[in-house]
């Protein structure tokens, strides 16, 4: 069984290449590639043979470069190299380290005093104060502004200036998870944000950090250079140019001609033509919810049985080419805060798939996969292939493939969640209880289950201070879900760019492209 799965798993990828070789938007090497709003090469102040600026080919041009209001990865790769937080997230240990913060201290459950680090400028030349500090934190927390990533901060009630070198932050309970809540939370400068409309703010981006937004041409590219004057350590690359090239073939075409550097996000099918592949375990991984509120996915069985009808390592193997591997029977990784190493994944049975089908009384009742295609890297295929395995197993499968604000609205719709329904999560935090109170605790905004017991497990986690207490819960959280699952938990992603041979840089765990890493040969 596990043999006819992989060849119809790989039956599905052949289609798949063939798709993208018709759709694809690449020119042969030396050839001018293309996307969107200009050419790859239109422009004269940036070359890849340039050794001072790297050149970056995103897969989307980015919405907006107010980075406290969207959730965008294509503007983070830029805003992430202009703007700083006051903490980052350390690329090895995956610890919140202090950046713009030159400290933290609990002074009661629910009150941080943070020090601010001193001589920090903005690029516009202004002093970083707790004013600014404050501020920041404060206008994320407005729900007037209504900011697409407050859910990431919706533990805080406000910040507090002490003095010009401190705030406080105090939160609605104990918090553990404060400090890499901040890791995602931009500092921006108060007299500057106040001084632009709204409008203004998504085509501008003044921070404190290593480079210092230069130009956004729409539809073409925007460049960055390096700040003289950043506390930190100096960059060795003066200057970075990011272009739009929607296409992966196309990005393929521009890499191989040599006009840019790095291609983010490409097919596995290209790494072997691409001068220099730079991978690393991402963020991202693949799931697809379960209903539980009504339909036909209430029965455990009926859950169970679709983890098993899955072959995770037919569709790492063939349709990921190695660069993804199988969930462990939970959405946590290795690395992750509350990872619960005593889990393991579920095997590939789907004779076992039938018979707890058979137990639960199924008698082939249709069951709705609902998708989408293009926003995650073969997020098609993967749903094609899954209903396959699962109509296999022994489901009444049909699948539905919507456009993106459809698929959104019914992601967070909770009065017409479908039965089933692919998606990918990411977790910056590296730490569990961002994945389960969005996707499992009741009153998250993903979660499509109402367990009581699993509620109070997840709300005592979030507010336990003692780290061995909070580990130990989200080891029997793990456990309790992988008995009883809320998701058939697919796969974990690798992130996977290709560059120009003679660019130096090591692809971090949290997914950040930063400039600041990079040299060439």
């Amino acid at each position: 069984m596990k043999r006819k799965s992989s060849v119809l798993v790989a039956s599905l990828l052949i289609f798949s290449m063939l798709l993208g070789a018709c759709t694809g938007g690449g020119t042969s090497s030396g050839g001018s590639a293309s996307s969107g709003g200009g050419a790859a090469g239109s422009s004269p102040a940036a070359s890849a043979a340039d050794t001072d600026t790297v050149i970056i080919a995103l897969q989307g041009e980015p919405t907006s470069l107010d980075a406290q209001y969207p959730d965008d990865g294509n503007m983070r790769f830029v805003t992430d190299n202009v703007l700083d937080c006051l903490f980052e997230i350390d690329g090895i240990t995956l610890e919140a380290e202090p950046s713009l913060a030159a400290g933290i201290t609990m002074l009661d459950e629910v009150t941080w005093e943070v020090k601010l680090r001193e001589g920090v400028k903005f690029h516009d030349g202004a002093d970083f104060t707790a004013e600014d500090a404050a501020y920041s934190i404060n206008r994320v927390l407005d729900p007037d502004y209504g900011s697409q990533i407050l859910s990431d901060f919706d533990t805080i009630k406000e910040a507090v200036v002490v003095d010009p070198t401190t705030i406080n932050i105090i939160t609605h309970n104990a918090d553990p998870l404060l400090s890499k809540r901040l890791t995602k939370l931009v500092m921006l400068s108060k007299p500057f944000t106040e001084s632009k409309t709204n409008e203004e703010l998504t085509l501008v981006c003044n921070g404190t950090g290593p480079y210092k937004f230069v130009e956004w041409r729409r539809g073409i590219d925007i460049t960055i250079e390096r700040n003289e004057d950043y506390w930190g350590e100096k960059p060795v690359i003066k200057k970075a140019v990011f272009r739009t090239l929607e296409e992966p073939a196309t990005r393929l075409a521009a890499l191989k001609a040599g006009e840019i550097n790095i291609a983010v996000n490409m097919y596995p099918e290209y790494a072997d033509e691409m001068p220099k592949v730079f991978t690393e375990v991402g963020y991202e991984t693949y799931w697809i919810r379960f209903n539980q509120l009504h339909g036909q996915m209430i029965d455990q069985n009926i859950r169970l049985a679709a983890n098993y009808a899955i072959d995770r390592q037919a569709l790492a193997d063939n349709l990921f080419l190695g660069y993804a591997s199988p969930a462990e029977g939970q959405m946590a990784k290795q690395g992750y805060f509350g990872y619960n190493s005593a889990v393991t994944g579920y095997e590939y049975d789907p004779e076992k798939a039938k018979s707890l089908l058979a137990e639960a009384g199924y008698n082939g009742e249709v069951v709705e996969l609902i998708s989408e295609r293009g926003r995650w890297l073969k997020d098609g295929e993967i749903t094609e292939a899954a209903a396959a395995m699962l109509t296999e197993a022994g489901f009444n499968v049909t699948v539905r493939i919507l456009s993106w604000n459809e698929w959104l609205d019914l992601l967070f719709d909770k009065t017409r969640t479908p039965d089933l329904q692919l998606s990918a999560t990411s977790n910056e935090y590296f730490d569990v209880d961002r994945t389960l109170s969005a996707l499992v605790y009741s009153k998250g905004t993903q979660s499509a289950l109402n367990n009581p017991e699993i509620d109070k497990l997840i709300e005592d986690a979030r507010t336990e201070l003692d780290q061995v207490k909070r580990q130990q819960m989200y080891e029997e959280l793990a456990v309790m879900l992988y008995e009883d699952p809320f998701a058939i938990y697919l796969l974990y992603l690798n992130d996977l760019h290709g560059g120009s041979a003679n660019l130096n840089w090591a692809p971090r765990r949290d997914s950040k492209i930063l400039v600041s890493e990079m040299s060439f040969s």
